[in-house]
């Protein structure tokens, strides 16, 4: 009799784990996202083998691009590429994914003039951008995941970090304003740093952006949100 229960346990253990919904996430942001060289697996790659090592099907889409910023090639041109705002149809709508991270800014807020020079996207514009994709995404069904840009290392002018800042400070707002779930980079790589020789610059590929330890880190906080809130 124990033998048949455990193999009707066995059974309808199989069946629930075939049986269960995948789930899909979409990875919205700009190189901090993107696959990179030099990098072995960005934080979309390692939040697949998250999910997966939770038991939890998934299909995580990369959709970064470098060097994009929120808004259009017509809003500002400096780097030829498909911009968030150009690209948002497809690279997220259509997928309609279960969750959306969007994880923008550094471009958005460099200023190549230097300081008190106009950013590529300004500020104003940055925070109507990241709330247009919040509502067009929750339209859809999907749940959000805010991220601040993460810090740039020492190696940056001190304007240049004060003004990132200024843009992770934004996106802490819109989600709160919005009662987003949000992924605080900025605070997380500071909280990780605080008692490192040399505070966050390992977590650093380069000046800019994250290497493995960092793309981590930010896995890490995606994969808690998610796993949370199917619990």
């Amino acid at each position: 009799m124990n033998k048949i229960l455990v193999l009707l346990l066995l059974i309808f253990a199989c069946t629930t784990t075939y049986s269960q919904k995948q789930i899909t996430v979409v990875c919205f942001g700009n190189s901090t996202t993107a696959f990179r060289k030099g990098v072995n697996k960005v934080y979309s790659v390692r939040l697949h083998e998250k999910l997966d090592s939770a038991g939890v099907l998934n299909q995580v889409i990369n959709s970064g691009v470098g060097s994009s910023h929120t808004g259009s090639i017509k809003d500002n041109d400096f780097a030829k590429v498909v911009h968030a705002m150009d690209r948002f149809d497809t690279a997220v709508l259509r997928h309609h994914a279960d969750w959306v991270t969007i994880n923008f800014g550094l471009n958005d807020a460099y200023q190549d003039n230097g300081p008190g020079t106009s950013a590529r996207i300004p500020l104003k514009q940055y925070k109507k951008n990241i709330k247009y994709f919040v509502r067009k995404v929750r339209r859809q069904g999907s749940r959000v995941i805010l991220l601040t840009p993460n810090p740039q290392t020492s190696a940056y002018e001190e304007f240049r970090r004060q003004n990132v800042k200024a843009y992770a400070e934004a996106i802490n707002k819109i989600a709160k304003c919005k009662n987003t779930y949000l992924i605080d980079t900025w605070k997380l790589f500071y909280d990780w740093g605080q008692d490192k020789p040399d505070n966050i610059d390992s977590l650093f590929l380069d000046k800019l952006h994250p290497n493995d330890a960092g793309h981590e880190l930010v896995a890490q906080a995606i994969f808690e949100i998610i796993h949370k809130a199917r619990q």
